[in-house]
């Protein structure tokens, strides 16, 4: 990377993984979730992802159903977890706890399976 008068910038992070990160899948969906007695949705069970051939994607939970396509993402995102340690130099130390190179989108409404 460089500035705009061309001097080279310093990185902004130095990213170091111990073994191969684990593959996460973003899912986008064009629709309000909420869970039927009102709870939050963090640490619940969304439903489960079936990846197909083709690039289909279908997300059940319960007799409710999203299908959908896989895309690839232009850039990897990679989600980190504050450790609350810190290294030698001061500098925070930040987990990965895995890399999206690709995103499951659903822009219909749920069909009710029967």
């Amino acid at each position: 990377l460089r500035h705009l008068d061309g001097t080279a910038m310093a990185p902004a992070a130095v990213l170091r993984c111990e073994g191969q990160p684990d593959e996460l899948i973003l899912i986008e969906l064009q629709s309000t979730v909420y869970m039927e007695d009102g709870s939050k949705l963090v640490g619940q069970h969304l439903g489960t992802l079936e990846i197909g051939k083709e690039g289909n994607v279908t997300l059940n939970n319960g007799p409710r159903c999203l299908y959908g396509k896989m895309q690839e993402l232009k850039s990897p995102l990679v989600l980190m977890e504050k450790t609350g340690q810190e290294d030698a130099s001061g500098d925070l130390i930040l987990a990965t706890r895995g890399v999206v190179y690709r995103k499951a989108v659903f822009n219909q409404r749920p069909q009710l399976s029967v």
